[in-house]
């Protein structure tokens, strides 16, 4: 059976938990946006998360803190600015559904930037696919017959910067652990964004505190759950999984703020996810081929 292995069973729960979290911060943010801008909530969302995170900090004796790229770390968390501001300003104005699914698009332009920034080579199976995920975006966005609105600019905006962060992200994966890379993002972006809300500050209730400190606690739960899952298994197992989320954000966007649920989004969303999921499949299958040769060509020297 499918299940048989617990292990493939706590990776789904995980998964799963991972995307609900993700779609309950992502509530806040669209319940929040009614009162406060979303630099506010940008500041607020980090500053907690912030103090949240400095007890695991202090448990393991500053371990977390010890780095040599406090200037990658830094300069990720200027992008995650940028990439924050511009999703947290699409989610007031976009459906739930509709920026979760241009959201799905961040591994295609990561898959991009990959090829310009790290020199990874791109083939035809890997071309195709992102021309495909395209035109999943394009069905959503239907240029021409629904107007290309200043919502779906700046989640397509937040979906490229926040390609740029993954990249950095790997890169720091290399050395650094996932609590080293989350302080730092925190740490960096919290005293950015309370710079900028000077200009636009708003004074917070208690309800407010109150969703700010679900969003913090909801963020780091689906970031811990992600990463949880990949380290179980595969991202060939995880990826579809990750579908889940724009049913959790269809579902509360037509409970909580009466969203009609789009057919042709869900078409696209379908479309572009098919994409990264053929893309991850299709590095996951190099990856192991190279694998192979190295074992191969070991044997041979050996």
């Amino acid at each position: 059976m499918f299940f048989k292995n617990s292990n493939k069973l706590n990776v789904v729960f995980l998964t799963i938990f991972s995307t609900f979290s993700a779609a309950i911060m992502a509530t806040g943010v669209k319940y929040l946006s009614e009162f406060l801008n979303p630099i506010m909530i940008g500041f607020y969302r980090c500053f907690i998360g912030l103090i949240i995170i400095i007890p695991f900090i202090l448990r393991n004796k500053f371990e977390a803190v010890k780095t040599k790229n406090l200037k990658l770390h830094f300069l990720r968390s200027l992008i995650n600015v940028i990439s924050l501001i511009a999703w947290f300003s699409a989610i007031g104005l976009l459906f739930l559904e509709k920026a979760t699914a241009l959201g799905f698009t961040t591994p295609l332009f990561t898959t991009i930037l990959a090829v310009l920034l790290l020199g990874e080579i791109i083939r035809i199976h890997r071309i195709a696919a992102l021309l495909l995920g395209f035109i999943g975006v394009i069905i959503i966005v239907r240029p021409g017959i629904i107007s290309f609105d200043y919502g779906t600019i700046l989640i397509l905006v937040g979906a490229i910067t926040f390609s740029f962060v993954l990249i950095i992200v790997k890169k720091l994966s290399a050395t650094e652990s996932s609590i080293t890379i989350t302080f730092y993002h925190l740490f960096f972006c919290t005293p950015i964004l309370f710079i900028i809300s000077l200009f636009f500050w708003q004074n917070i209730n208690l309800n407010h505190l109150f969703i700010f400190i679900i969003m913090a606690i909801s963020g780091l739960i689906a970031h811990w759950c992600l990463a949880q899952s990949l380290k179980l298994s595969d991202a060939t197992f995880v990826m579809p999984l990750q579908f889940s989320k724009l049913i959790w954000a269809s579902s509360i966007g037509f409970y909580f703020f009466n969203e009609v649920p789009d057919l042709w989004t869900w078409i696209g969303s379908v479309i572009i996810f098919s994409s990264v999921i053929y893309i991850t499949y299709r590095e996951s299958f190099v990856k192991q081929n190279n694998l192979k040769v190295k074992q191969i060509d070991r044997a041979i020297i050996e």
